[in-house]
């Protein structure tokens, strides 16, 4: 849920614990002026503590500023106990602030559920400034349809809306969670999640029709519930890493996690990739390692909790790259891979990859930026792999090569 300003961006989330109540997810809020710092703001807007009302748990949404200065959040008002008091178990409510501190909710304007919608899907507000007025976009599933619907409505003022119908259906996924759509170049994007992957769609109008691309995905199945931001001419993309259950490698992941940021790209072919925000390089300047691959392998030693690793990566049809983690405390081996064969990056605690499409022949840049369990490995800004990784921290690090070639290969530090 993010609000860029001209010098930063509030970044505002559920703030989840391992001990929730009744009530859960509060909003709460950090702010960053580089992606790099962030300072938190702690709550932005708390959950309702009784049990009748709405928003007794609160689900995400967005924020938005009006053309008067005040601040408006559209967010979810989730309530467990709706077969009880007789409420929906998902609407979209609205709170406004002068100061972008203090939000005051308004029970008076609860938007439900169309007709023909269900009451038990509908979430996730994404609000736009357009030409006319205001447009949002609701997730929302058809009860009749077995079919999953992004939604939309329009307003003047941002309290009185209009549901219009439609913006995006499938009948792939049983949901599409925190729809959000941007322009880039010449073409719109529609970004969305479901269980646990971040999909886009490409356009040339706001409306549609949407296109699927062959690869529709930016990650694997770790990083979720992303929305962008445009901030500083750029187009980033905010999501969470999630955390692995008991904090073991070989189990999946569960929900919640740490903040993770893409920069977004537009490819020569209108498809969007994702990189490692510039401004890393600015923060990683001091030089730790500078080597080649000579043979089949490049022992790194043990590397940083924080650090940025690069290298340009040539590979044959049949080509892989191992990044092999072997941690000597606790007798663990995995392997970060990127293989050509079989046309993915892919990480073998617990199963995890991102498809990807490489040329034989052709030069691939790649970073792997490693802030201590979390390693990130980005491929020439096109595809990028999020893990966490408990065994990678004080491992011994080696690049393996079969059928590839690994040159200007650094570590830098902070």
């Amino acid at each position: 849920m993010a609000l860029s300003e001209e010098n930063g961006v509030y970044l505002n989330y559920l703030y989840e614990t391992d001990h929730n109540g009744v009530g859960y997810h509060p909003i709460h809020r950090f702010y960053t002026k580089d992606f790099l710092s962030f300072e938190d703001k702690g709550e932005v807007l708390p959950f309702a503590e009784d049990s009748e009302i709405q928003d007794l748990a609160v689900g995400t949404g967005s924020f938005i500023r009006d053309e008067q200065g005040n601040y408006h959040c559209f967010y979810t008002g989730h309530n467990d106990y709706y077969d009880t008091y007789g409420l929906d178990k998902e609407c979209v409510l609205h709170a406004t602030s002068k100061d972008n501190k203090s939000f005051t909710k308004d029970y008076d304007n609860i938007i439900h559920a169309p007709k023909g919608y269900s009451t038990n899907d509908f979430r996730d507000p994404q609000v736009y400034k357009t030409d006319d007025g205001y447009l949002m976009l609701v997730g929302a599933r058809k009860e009749k349809e077995n079919e999953s619907a992004i939604v939309y409505y329009e307003s003047q003022d941002l309290e009185n809306w209009t549901f219009k119908g439609d913006f995006y259906t499938s009948r792939n996924l049983y949901f599409m969670e925190c729809p959000d759509v941007f322009q880039m170049g010449d073409k719109y994007y529609l970004v969305f999640s479901w269980n646990n992957v971040v999909y886009y769609r490409v356009s040339d109008n706001f409306f549609g029709p949407w296109e699927k691309e062959e690869i529709d995905t930016f990650d694997g199945d770790g990083f979720y519930a992303a929305k962008t931001c445009e901030y500083k001419g750029k187009r980033y993309l905010i999501g969470f890493l999630d955390r692995k259950k008991r904090e073991k490698d070989s189990l999946k992941y569960t929900w919640a996690g740490s903040v993770l940021v893409y920069e977004l790209r537009q490819l020569s072919d209108g498809r969007l990739g994702v990189c490692m925000p510039d401004q890393y390089n600015e923060y990683f300047t001091k030089e730790l390692l500078n080597a080649s691959s000579e043979d089949n392998a490049l022992d790194l030693g043990k590397v940083p909790e924080t650090c940025h690793l690069s290298f340009d990566l040539d590979m044959e049809e049949a080509g892989r790259m191992d990044l092999v983690f072997s941690n000597p405390e606790s007798g663990e081996e995995y392997k970060l891979s990127i293989d050509n064969q079989d046309d993915n990056i892919s990480f073998n605690a617990f199963p995890n990859n991102q498809p990807i499409r490489l040329e034989s022949g052709t030069k691939y840049h790649i970073d792997v930026v490693v802030e201590k369990d979390i390693v990130v490995i980005y491929a020439d800004g096109i595809k990028a792999l999020s893990n966490r990784i408990y065994a990678a921290v004080g491992a011994d690090w080696e690049i393996e090569l079969t059928d590839a070639l690994a040159e200007n290969v650094m570590i830098y530090g902070k």
